[in-house]
């Protein structure tokens, strides 16, 4: 049986009048967090996602989504920034 494993801390983001750059940062730990999340559940081999990983670009559209909902909801339009992955 696997030991049990309790979070240890919590990390909190918040800044309602810029939402792009909250997204950014939420962006950057989330894929942190998921790739360890996913390598303690057993499916993943490596601790880490790759910015190039179709999983980020997964992630990264959740945060584009929430930031746009958040937008509309505080301003009544969408995010007018928006972050893209830009890989070469």
């Amino acid at each position: 049986m696997a030991p049990l494993l309790l979070q240890k801390g919590v990390l909190r983001t918040n800044c309602i009048d810029c939402l792009d750059r909250t997204n950014v940062a939420q962006f950057a730990y989330g894929l942190v967090a998921l790739g360890r999340q996913l390598h303690v559940l057993g499916l993943t081999v490596a601790q880490k996602i790759e910015l190039h990983d179709p999983l980020a670009d997964d992630l990264m559209d959740f945060y584009e989504r929430m930031g746009d909902t958040l937008a509309i909801q505080y301003g009544g339009s969408a995010a007018h920034n928006k972050v893209y992955l830009m890989l070469y």
